[in-house]
Parts: C-alpha cells; sequence; structure tokens
C-alpha cells in the first residue's frame, strides 16, 4: 500500500510531488496519496457502523496508521503544525498513553527517541 522504506526516484510518475527533497534526508517513509486513501477508507469503515455499536479495534488501529503515517510523512517533507487543533483538547495523560503505546508497538525506548530528537532537530 505505501514505499516504507523504498526511496522513489524524481522520474517516477506516480510519486507526490510532495516527496522531493526531505529536508532532513534519507527515504520518503510513506506515499501521501496512499496514505489519504487508507484515512478515506478509515472513515468510510466508521461511518458504515451502526449508531450506538462500538468501533472495534481493528478499525481504531486501522485509522491510527493512516493518521500517524500521513502526519509524519508531512512532517519528513518539511511541514510543521501541531498534531491537534486549538478547539481539541488532549489531556496529557491521553498523549502519553499513546505515545506509550506507540514507542511499544515499533520497539522504541524514551533514550531512542531523545537521541533521535537532537540529531534530527524534531
Amino acid at each position: 500500500m505505501s514505499n516504507c522504506g523504498v526511496k522513489m526516484s524524481m522520474s517516477s510518475p506516480d510519486q507526490d510531488p510532495r516527496a522531493a527533497d526531505l529536508p532532513e534526508g534519507g527515504e520518503v517513509i510513506a506515499h501521501i496519496p496512499d496514505e489519504e486513501a487508507a484515512l478515506r477508507a478509515f472513515a468510510k469503515a466508521v461511518s458504515e457502523i451502526p449508531e450506538g455499536e462500538p468501533i472495534p479495534d481493528e478499525i481504531v488501529q486501522q485509522g491510527l496508521t493512516a493518521l500517524t503515517r500521513l502526519y509524519a510523512v508531512k512532517f519528513q517533507l518539511g511541514e510543521r503544525w501541531e498534531p491537534f487543533t486549538e478547539s481539541s483538547l488532549v489531556p496529557a495523560t491521553a498523549a502519553m498513553i499513546m505515545c506509550t503505546a506507540m514507542m511499544r508497538a515499533v520497539n522504541v525506548e524514551v533514550f531512542e527517541l531523545g537521541m533521535w530528537q537532537s540529531w534530527s532537530g524534531a
């Protein structure tokens, strides 16, 4: 679905034009049109759940994956904006729970995150 770990050449006809010249170098970690399609599929799946029915965990995971990859690739391409709107209150505890779960899922320790932040300037 996405080009995770694959460096795309500038001559590729289906390359996202925003994927040129990565500010910090390296490879594009996702393909924006693929992630936008995944996000649309997530929205469609949620809209098809009958009112009052719980949203299955797998659909929540689908949305988290698409949103995380889309935000991350846009950040990687130089876009710097807050992940939450000013009108959306996300308690620090909720952010820490989510960050902890995400880091565990990809086997990254807090020390590694700190090192990456200092090296990347993120």
